[in-house]
């Protein structure tokens, strides 16, 4: 257990299990609700949210969730937090951070400061030389949290559609491992 900056409650950082797919979810789809709200029609929003909170189980018997980490944050047998991590899509020998999120209630606590320690602890011992993460430009929560990490905004860009046929503009961050 361990207790985050600025938290007077433990906080376990521990591997996902198959029985933490729902509660991952929740996570993930209260975060996409609040944070993305202003970048994101409500409606189409409305579509993305509940595909998050329902994706789990099944991203969790994918041959690629095999091969990658999962890590929570809980508090009070509670998972307030999830860190996706693995090879980057492009090879060896840097790593990506797939997906990062936070319940709102949360935010600001250090409990996702405290998870991507673990999870950074985890990609030095992996050897990875770098690690990556693409965010939504209009995303500053996550813009703030990847920069105060240290990660650094690179030049690359790309357009991501969420299959509402409007794409939007994601920034690449990196940061090396040592």
């Amino acid at each position: 257990m361990v207790l985050p900056r600025g938290v007077d409650a433990p906080l376990l950082v521990r591997d996902a299990t198959t029985d933490d797919a729902a509660a991952v979810g929740e996570v993930h789809a209260e975060a996409w609700r609040v944070a993305h709200r202003d970048l994101v029609d409500g409606r189409w929003l409305a579509k993305l949210v509940e595909d998050r909170r329902t994706c789990w189980p099944e991203v969790m018997k994918t041959r690629q969730y095999a091969r990658n980490t999962l890590l929570v944050a809980e508090r009070g047998h509670r998972v307030v937090a999830f860190v996706y991590f693995g090879p980057h899509p492009e090879g060896m020998p840097d790593a990506e951070i797939y997906d990062l999120y936070a319940h709102p209630s949360v935010w600001g606590t250090g409990v996702a400061w405290t998870l991507m320690d673990a999870a950074w602890d985890q990609l030095r011992e992996a050897r990875f030389r770098r690690a990556k993460a693409w965010t939504m430009t209009g995303a500053n929560r996550a813009r703030h949290f990847y920069e105060s990490f240290g990660f650094e905004q690179t030049e690359r860009r790309r357009e991501h559609d969420f299959g509402d046929g409007r794409p939007v503009l994601e920034v690449e961050y990196l940061r090396a491992t040592r």
